[in-house]
């Protein structure tokens, strides 16, 4: 018994000598980087700012904003620690942000060094500013205590429930390695007082070649199957509805519905030459349109439920067109290319040189399930 008891003390002892060696970091030494702002200088240089939490709980001030000039992401973090009264860890980032010279150049060398962190996890949301990405973290925002936080929670939101697809860095990295497909990331922009998403950057290999509006984000979102019940507003012309119509106006009818179902499949239907055919379901929800439309008489349900289709159809083309000119594959025909064709030893220069002179064709097939309000 009293051997057994020593064996515990001597146990007890080493176990205490380890616990002494490993750096504790107390929470309230702390200052923990919740967003990074790379803004591209000459000579290769970054201009970093940083969000951090101020781990000082009296403080008014619920985060403080630093901002260096470094070589790399790590050579900031360096820079940005001599710079506080406390130690910074990066192991709460929730979102890093390129400005638009940077993301034009390439941000592959920037995204590959987050990724060695081991600090850092491939959830990190990525965007582009819409001008300095400094300036942007900076402000003082009346209604915004924690520009970071604001941000990770507006970027989270707009991709659960809205027209903004997936944008971590495992995203970024997936589409940038594949043969078959682009990396597309939110622009946030400062407007006023306040913060929004104004569009979608598109980018080919890494680098950003152009930008589409919220509701042809949405079409994307939709073609890459991940839309959910976002409100979609089209224009049909009154003479087009005229038979269904109690109101004898010109101009157009504005019509809004919600997608609460949809299926999409894209096929290679040839190889020389190159077409697509683009095949969308939907199952809406009519939410407002805004005349008198005679919905009891099934033709002229029948009627609205193609005039949707025409219209989504066309808007899809010009996008499908319009990435086609900036050469960036954001939907993914060459994943379907690929998958479809065997042997196709396919590689980015290869496509990006097929892809431009591709033929889609689009068919959506709309169904309205449930009728909403009327103006």
């Amino acid at each position: 018994m009293r051997m057994k008891c020593k064996m515990i003390m001597l146990m007890f002892a080493g176990s205490t000598l380890i616990a002494g060696c490993v750096q504790s970091n107390v929470l309230e030494k702390l200052g923990i980087s919740v967003a990074i702002g790379f803004d591209g200088l000459p000579n290769d240089k970054l201009n970093v700012t940083s969000v951090i939490l101020n781990p000082t709980p009296e403080s008014p001030k619920k985060s403080e904003v630093i901002t260096t000039i470094a070589n790399s992401g790590k050579g900031a973090r360096i820079r940005i620690n001599s710079m506080l009264s406390h130690s910074s860890v990066s192991g709460q980032v929730r979102v890093v942000m390129f400005d638009r010279k940077l993301a034009k150049e390439g941000v592959s060398d920037v995204v590959e060094n987050l990724t060695r962190d081991p600090f850092l996890g491939d959830s990190i949301y990525l965007a582009m500013s819409d001008g300095s990405a400094n300036e942007l973290l900076s402000y003082t925002y009346p209604q915004i205590p924690d520009i970071g936080t604001f941000l990770y929670e507006m970027i989270q939101q707009h991709i659960q429930d809205d027209w903004v697809p997936s944008c971590t860095v495992q995203d970024y990295r997936s589409a940038m390695y594949s043969i078959g497909g682009d990396a597309v990331l939110p622009l946030l922009k400062k407007k006023d007082e306040n913060v929004e998403i104004s569009g979608l950057v598109l980018f080919r290999d890494d680098k950003a070649v152009g930008e589409i509006d919220p509701s042809e984000g949405y079409l994307l979102k939709l073609l890459r199957g991940k839309q959910k019940e976002y409100l979609k507003e089209i224009n049909v012309k009154r003479s087009e509805l005229r038979p269904y119509l109690l109101n004898e106006e010109e101009g157009n009818v504005h019509i809004v519905f919600s997608n609460i179902g949809r299926k999409v499949r894209i096929d290679l239907t040839s190889m020389k030459p190159i077409q697509f055919k683009v095949r969308v379901h939907m199952d809406v929800e009519l939410q407002e349109i805004t005349d008198h439309y005679n919905f009891s008489n099934d033709k002229a349900i029948r009627l609205l439920q193609k005039k949707i289709g025409e219209e989504m159809t066309k808007e899809t083309n010009q996008l499908i067109q319009k990435l086609q000119r900036m050469k960036s594959d954001a939907i993914g025909f060459g994943n379907v290319y690929r998958s479809s064709v065997r042997n196709a030893h396919l590689t980015r220069k290869k496509w990006e040189k097929m892809y431009p002179e591709a033929k889609v064709e689009t068919q959506f097939k709309v169904n309205l399930i449930r009728t909403g309000t009327i103006e």
